[in-house]
């Protein structure tokens, strides 16, 4: 999978600083995958369970959770199972082409609403923070997103070097 870039350190502009590294670190995540069999992809390496094709379910229902149902106020279907932790198992019934589907297709969602939504404007729900209200703004949500994306990018690295040991991929 080709990389997307880091932005240009030069770029001044907000919302395309946001998305550029929103797109860096799924491109990177993405890439971490090529050239691992079925197995592996389904493998924990870490004691918390998580497997590298369970990471990219987890973001794009990260992703969901905060662009449709938050900040767009859908109702959105969360369907696995139990609690949100399940997110990151993967089920017999999940395939790779459906996760990767399902990732793509929450990123082009992301893609959408940046394009029409004020980094100004605020979410249709409210988060609840020390027992306090508040309706993030989009950048906020956007800001979220990217540094979640980032640090998962992280994790994805060093679960691929426990499963084959290839690094800087």
């Amino acid at each position: 999978m080709a990389e997307t870039p880091e932005p240009s350190p030069g770029l001044t502009d907000t919302r395309a600083l946001l998305l550029g590294y929103l797109a860096h670190s799924a491109t990177a995540i993405l890439r971490k995958l090529d050239g691992l069999s079925e197995a592996d992809l389904r493998r924990s390496t870490v004691p918390s369970g998580w497997a590298p094709l369970g990471m990219v379910k987890h973001l794009a229902c990260t992703e969901r959770f905060w662009l449709r149902h938050m900040f767009a106020g859908e109702d959105v279907d969360f369907s696995w199972p139990g609690t949100a932790e399940q997110e990151w198992l993967i089920t017999p019934d999940d395939t790779t082409a459906g996760i990767l589907a399902f990732f793509h297709g929450e990123r082009e969602n992301c893609a959408r609403l940046a394009a029409v939504t004020p980094l100004d404007a605020f979410a249709a729900r409210a988060t609840r923070r020390s027992g306090v209200e508040e309706h993030p703004t989009f950048a906020w949500v956007l800001f979220h997103l990217a540094q979640s994306f980032a640090r998962h990018a992280g994790h994805v690295d060093v679960g691929r070097e426990l499963l084959d040991g290839v690094t800087g991929k």
